[in-house]
């Protein structure tokens, strides 16, 4: 199977699932978590300050997997088993997250450098429902965690828009 055909279906697949769960929870309400917005964020045409080592790839390992990636786009999937923490780590391109099998309860704790250089918590925020099954775009973000404090694991993908994303 070629990665072309593997993101078209997981895509497709995402869509009719979407629709399939319109139809059949039309008066179901879904919740949305709104992403912190990063300060440095190149979807703002502000430069994009973070160095390659925080890229999720690079920072985050065992928890980014790439499943295709070209000169446009890069698809992850993103994994945390129950319990774990992953490492600090950013997303510098604007995405769309698709949450097969959410994290709950989880906490997503953002940073930033302090004066001498190094990463402090800013703020934290505690997740105990998550939107299963239904597309979110992001704004790219700056260096990040997530802590599952749940048993399970917990599944996703990200696409990110390497050239750019009109909404």
């Amino acid at each position: 199977m070629k990665y072309g055909q593997l993101l078209t279906g997981l895509l497709i697949g995402a869509l009719i699932g979407f629709g399939l769960t319109l139809y059949f929870f039309e008066g179901a309400q879904l919740i949305v978590i709104s992403p912190a917005k990063s300060v440095n964020s190149t979807a703002t045409n502000q430069k994009w300050s973070w160095p390659d080592s925080l890229d999720a790839i690079n920072a985050a390992p065992a928890n980014h997997q790439v499943v295709y990636e070209d000169s446009s786009v890069r698809v992850l999937a993103v994994l945390l088993n129950g319990k774990q923490s992953e490492p600090i780590h950013t997303h510098k391109w604007k995405s769309i997250m698709w949450i097969a099998k959410p994290i709950v309860p989880c906490q997503i704790n953002n940073y930033l450098k302090n004066e001498y250089g190094k990463l402090v918590k800013k703020d934290s925020l505690l997740i105990k429902e998550m939107p299963v099954n239904a597309g979110q775009l992001l704004d790219p973000e700056g260096p990040t965690s997530i802590k599952n404090l749940g048993s399970d694991s917990g599944v996703a993908y990200r696409v990110e828009f390497k050239k750019g994303f009109v909404n």
